[in-house]
């Protein structure tokens, strides 16, 4: 029987040294053998600004009084993990076309909070988030990803059996071979647009001979092009982890990985904001 260990959510760095409160944008829920970790997409400055990650403290103190506050980011996980977890705890039978039901009626729910806004894709775009989330059941693990959230899980010895797929690494990519390189900047707002109203949730591009594009939870149906689920069977697993991309460090290697499930409070004075759960089994 797998048991909920640690689940905890840590501010960016940046903002706790310098003591200043900054809108927090994951979230995660967990009820017994259900859980979901969101991560709220990162908004522009009031106004469409945007701005290079900061380095010193007048930097930081100007992002977060121009900040949207609260930021609607948060707004969206908490409506994708609280109502994942709902959904799926109300199913009579556990699959992944249960789980991808679930996720769906979550993500529909996020468009209510976004029909009615005018959105323009630079200061006003949609709220959303990517997400992962499961529920552990008869020793198998259904659940989804979309974006750059992770669920991994480990032996009694940490070495990784599984993880679910990062949609958004190829994007990465792409953006450092090719837009980087004069193609767009992301302080000129087309850029923006073409990314936000044109890529996300969408296939238009073409990446290595293969149409590509990334999905996050607008609320738009299209996002569910890029939901993944998966069966994972638990017959040698000891920890599932779930967590938001600003832990991705702390997981990158079998050491790294040990280190961080055994002492997940380690993680809690660096790094960007970053959530974390942890299940092992009894």
């Amino acid at each position: 029987m797998f048991k909920c260990i640690y689940s905890n959510r840590f501010q960016n760095q940046m903002f706790t040294k310098y003591n200043i409160k900054f809108p927090e944008e994951d979230y995660y829920c967990v009820d017994e053998n259900a859980f979901s970790v969101a991560d709220g997409v990162t908004r522009d400055l009031i106004g469409g600004e945007v701005r290079p990650y900061p380095k010193k403290e007048e930097e930081v103190r100007y992002i977060a009084e121009h900040y949207p506050n609260p930021s609607g980011a948060f707004l969206s996980s908490k409506i994708i993990a609280d109502n994942f977890v709902k959904y799926i705890k109300s199913c009579n039978e556990i699959s992944e076309q249960s789980i991808f039901d679930s996720i769906k009626k979550a993500n529909a729910d996020v468009w209510k909070i976004n029909k009615d806004r005018e959105i323009d894709y630079v200061g006003e775009d949609l709220y959303c988030s990517v997400a992962v989330g499961g529920i552990i059941q008869d020793e198998f693990l259904y659940c989804f990803g979309i974006g750059d959230c992770y669920i991994k899980t480990f032996d009694k010895d940490f070495n990784e059996l599984f993880s679910t797929v990062n949609d958004h690494q190829w994007m990465e990519d792409y953006e450092e071979r090719f837009l980087k390189k004069g193609m767009y900047s992301w302080s000129d707002p087309r850029g923006r647009v073409l990314i936000r109203a044109g890529v996300r949730n969408n296939y238009i591009l073409t990446f290595e001979g293969k149409k590509a594009g990334y999905g996050a939870l607008t609320g738009e149906d299209a996002a569910m092009h890029f939901v993944k689920t998966y069966k994972v069977p638990l017959e040698n697993v000891k920890y599932i982890c779930a967590y938001t991309d600003g832990c991705m460090q702390y997981f990158e290697n079998k050491e790294v990985s040990q280190k961080t499930i055994q002492n997940p409070d380690s993680i809690k004075d660096s790094g960007s904001e970053r959530t974390l759960v942890i299940y092992s089994r009894d």
